[in-house]
């Protein structure tokens, strides 16, 4: 990942012009990836991303695959349920702990994991993930008052650009 140095002095109004452009350009990135899955195989991005998480870790239960896409229990159960009643994942219960329902791939959901591309929301956390304490809470921070600038700090998050 190439990292760009910070100029030693900040021009407000082109730093300003620059932030813009950068938010524009993740914006749009994530637009065309959402725009590209759903004309391509007929589910959302994030859909496809759990399709991803479940391929590379069979038998997930519900909360690892929270943890692993970094969401909300809640928001993972109601992504589940439209896979489930797409025919792409199928809850079981573990044999060993019958309180544990773990997802697995139907053979549908299967093909179209494999032929899915890198979902961009796993590259930014892939991304994310390799930064060092300080980077990752320079954006963290940065991130947060953006958020305070917006005030948006009681907006309902979802995923991005879903239709759902």
């Amino acid at each position: 990942m190439r990292r760009l140095d910070m100029p030693k002095k900040i021009v407000p109004d082109i730093a300003i012009s620059e932030i813009m452009q950068s938010l524009r350009r993740i914006l749009k990135a994530i637009h065309d990836y959402s725009s590209e899955v759903s004309d391509k195989f007929g589910i959302t991005g994030p859909q496809l991303w759990a399709l991803n998480t479940i391929f590379k870790n069979t038998g997930l239960p519900l909360g690892e695959l929270s943890k692993k896409m970094y969401l909300r229990p809640s928001t993972i159960t109601g992504l589940v349920d439209r896979l489930e009643k797409r025919g792409y994942v199928a809850r079981v219960r573990d044999q060993r702990d019958r309180r544990v329902i773990k997802i697995l791939l139907t053979s549908k959901g299967k093909r179209l994991a494999e032929r899915g591309s890198n979902p961009i929301q796993g590259k930014m956390i892939y991304g994310l993930t390799g930064l060092t304490d300080g980077e990752l809470r320079s954006i963290y921070g940065s991130i947060q008052k953006l958020v305070e600038i917006m005030e948006a700090k009681n907006v309902k998050a979802t995923f991005f650009f879903d239709k759902e």
